[in-house]
């Protein structure tokens, strides 16, 4: 059955989770920063289970301007969690 199993997973999308941080300095442009970590075809519960871990993790430290994304396959956001006012962020000139 393990052969069979891994012949579906073929046919799976691939997931990631993208953690973008912003750093904002007076009288520069905002720094963009991406961090993306990868998972495999078929694997949307290790996807989903750090997701909930950079979460938390963010919610714990509290860091202002960053947004973390799930993704599945080449850019269909699934979720997504904002902390700060990203979406002002965005609206400013980033480098």
């Amino acid at each position: 059955m393990k052969i069979l199993d891994n012949f579906f997973n073929l046919f799976k999308p691939s997931y990631s989770v993208v953690v973008s941080m912003y750093h904002v300095v007076p009288g520069r442009k905002v720094q963009k920063y991406d961090h993306r970590h990868d998972f495999g075809k078929g694997g949307v519960e290790q996807a989903r289970t750090f997701y909930n871990a950079v979460i938390a993790k963010h919610t714990e430290t509290g860091f202002p301007g960053t947004e973390i994304n799930l993704i599945k396959g080449k850019g269909t956001v699934v979720h997504t969690k904002q902390f700060g006012p990203v979406d002002m962020i965005k609206t400013l000139n980033v480098a």
